[in-house]
């Protein structure tokens, strides 16, 4: 009876070693933090101030896809800053860096800035913002 357990905790912990490995197989083999990365983006009105903004959207070029993550609380984790990606969609994006088209409107003077950043993820530790403005000032 006790080989029989033995046996079969040898060929489940066969099967997840098996599998492991051919994860790292494809991605080579490295060691990560557990650190949750971000990237956001600050919107700030004409004085500096945080602005908060309407029809936030980040678009991956590549992909055609959104990268803003679900937020539990529907809005800006602070005034004016929002999250344009996170590790949770760190598969979504290519190794070497894709093109992220980032756009928020201001609700005081309707006025809609657009930048562009590269955000690596794919066979990375985490996501990682290559480049790109920090802060979107509406004029």
């Amino acid at each position: 009876m006790i080989v029989k357990k033995i046996a079969v905790f040898i060929l489940i912990a066969g099967f997840f070693s098996c599998h492991k490995a051919q994860q790292q197989a494809a991605c080579g083999t490295q060691t990560c933090t557990l650190v949750f990365a971000q990237i956001g983006v600050h919107f700030a009105d004409f004085n500096g101030s945080p602005a908060s903004v309407l029809n936030f959207s980040a678009i991956n070029q590549r992909t055609k896809q959104s990268t803003v993550p679900a937020s539990p609380t529907g809005g800006p984790a602070e005034p004016g800053y929002y999250i344009v990606a996170d590790d949770n969609g760190k598969k979504d994006f290519s190794t070497e860096g894709d093109d992220v088209v980032v756009s928020g409107t201001s609700p005081t003077t309707g006025q809609t800035k657009t930048v562009t950043y590269k955000i690596s993820g794919g066979c990375n530790c985490h996501v990682e913002k290559i480049s790109g403005e920090t802060t979107i000032v509406f004029n």
